[in-house]
């Protein structure tokens, strides 16, 4: 009873693709005689923690993080095997290879070991979680950890053997390869804008895509991705994420409105959400956007979306396309970004999921072109106004609109007041600027005018409603802090504004 080696200390076979040994032993050590898969999984770009040592009343346990490719198997031993002559041949091979052998332990790991190793990262928690728990019985057990090659470009074997049931014993395998994370699978197009969507070819395993459109014309899918879903809104309003959620579930966020572009990807399951993540992080900061928030895991909190979207006619946004119920503990990635482009502003969120070792990778798009009719029909709440002081200190109050070349307030802007006052009421110890802005059109001095007497029109409608005036303090800066050139009438529409700034 021995386990056979296949290929030895050869570097460049052990970096080869797995992709020809679906359903089959790593190329690198056979299966042990009589025994048979029971699971299997291969996933690029993805992380494993090595323990440092075994856990004892005095060592709580400790791991190191570990990312490349990930080879996982378990297996199921039939016959008169004994898990002592089966860490025997392991350990043989470790020998053989001459490896480095870092951690042995026999039914003496400690108290929860194998649960905090297999449980730190999500690919091994998501494989291996019936393995979890093989050092809290009174069975014999073996856990081997060693090293091949040097500490520049390690590869890493770990085996769990533990009894199954009746004559049956249960071997764990990971395999970790060293492996360069590859970028530039995510393509940015600024030229393409106004153009009409163009089809990326799709993976050729995961078959043609399925829904129609195509891309969006700025940005790529990722390489090899299948395109499932596609919805192409004219005019809405979308709520992008800044923040997580606070204690009220409340999660801080763009409101933004235009043209609306939402698209669904599957990416093959051997890919890692670090791997795609990392891309779009790429692509969108050497093309120039701002990363405005990103998060992954715990870090993003338990339903992200579905919190994010609560109270919306559009909360059903994602279904058919992603899950809104995200733990903190699911493999989840995203981020939200901003770029002004060809003079049109565009914000995205890209979001990246993976559900378990058998599921492919979800990803989605979720792109706003800022349009010519955001001035009149982007409004304000109290969650906008808060996430915009919170995040810049100020904030600007859509929805005011005044006479032409006056400062008389419409009625249509009692919506907007009613907002900033409720505000006001729930935040009484803020005091503010309330700030009047002009393009350039006309003389200075007319326009430092009108924007002084704009915010004081703002000001004297809030204090009759009953703010106090030293919360106050109405000033007009004119055309001399643009939110974008005044090259275009849209441009100049959006400087003229009021702002509300923290003092």
């Amino acid at each position: 009873m021995r386990v056979f080696i296949l290929y030895i200390l050869k570097s460049s076979l052990l970096l080869m693709s797995l992709a020809a040994f679906a359903d089959s032993d790593h190329p690198l050590v056979s299966a042990y005689p009589e025994a048979s898969i029971y699971r299997q999984s291969v996933v690029n770009y993805a992380e494993v923690i090595l323990p440092q040592h075994k856990v004892t009343t005095d060592t709580p346990f400790a791991g190191i993080s570990v990312i490349g490719k990930q080879t996982g198997h378990i297996y199921h031993i039939k016959g008169d095997h004994s898990a002592l002559h089966v860490a025997e041949n392991y350990l043989d091979v470790v020998k053989r290879l001459k490896a480095k052998l870092l951690l042995v332990c026999r039914s003496d790991c400690g108290s929860d070991f194998s649960k905090k190793l297999l449980r730190s990262s999500h690919w091994t928690k998501s494989i291996f979680s019936g393995m979890q728990g093989f050092s809290q019985g009174q069975d014999e057990h073996y856990y081997i950890l060693a090293q091949l090659g040097d500490d520049t470009t390690p590869t890493y074997l770990q085996w769990f053997i533990k009894p199954l049931y009746g004559n049956q014993l249960e071997l764990g395998q990971i395999i970790t390869e060293p492996q360069q994370l590859q970028l530039g699978l995510v393509n940015i197009n600024e030229s393409a804008i106004t153009s009409k969507p163009t089809a990326s070819t799709a993976s050729t395993g995961l078959g043609p895509d399925s829904a129609e459109g195509g891309d969006h014309p700025l940005i790529s899918r990722y390489a090899g991705s299948k395109l499932t879903h596609r919805t192409d809104t004219e005019f809405t309003e979308v709520r992008l994420a800044t923040g997580i959620a606070d204690e009220n579930k409340q999660v801080p966020h763009l409101t933004l409105a235009g043209k609306s572009t939402l698209l669904h990807y599957n990416a093959s399951k051997d890919q890692s959400t670090l791997q795609v993540f990392r891309n779009y992080q790429q692509a969108l900061q050497e093309a120039g956007f701002t990363i405005v928030f990103s998060c992954e895991h715990k870090s993003c909190g338990g339903n992200q979306r579905k919190h994010l979207w609560q109270g919306s006619p559009d909360r059903h946004r994602f279904k058919g396309y992603l899950s809104n119920s995200t733990n903190a503990d699911d493999d989840y990635r995203m981020l939200t970004a901003h770029k002004e482009v060809n003079v049109n502003d565009i914000y995205l969120s890209i979001y990246v999921l993976k559900n378990n070792e058998h599921s492919n990778v979800d990803i989605a798009h979720d792109i706003v072109e800022l349009s010519s009719m955001k001035t009149d029909r982007v409004s304000i709440d109290s969650a906008y106004l808060q996430n915009q002081l919170m995040e810049n200190g100020k904030v600007v109050l859509h929805g005011l609109h005044f006479a032409s070349d006056s400062a008389q307030l419409l009625p249509e802007s009692e919506d907007a007041l009613t907002v900033i006052l409720s505000y006001l009421k729930q935040h009484p110890k803020q005091s503010f600027y309330v700030v009047g802005h002009t393009d350039n059109t006309g003389s200075h001095e007319h326009n430092m005018q009108l924007s002084y007497a704009r915010a004081t029109s703002v000001v004297n409608e809030l204090k009759k409603q009953g703010i106090t005036a030293e919360r106050l303090f109405a000033a007009g800066v004119g055309p001399v802090s643009p939110l974008q050139k005044n090259n275009t009438e849209q441009h100049k529409a959006n400087n003229r504004r009021v702002e509300l700034v923290l003092r």
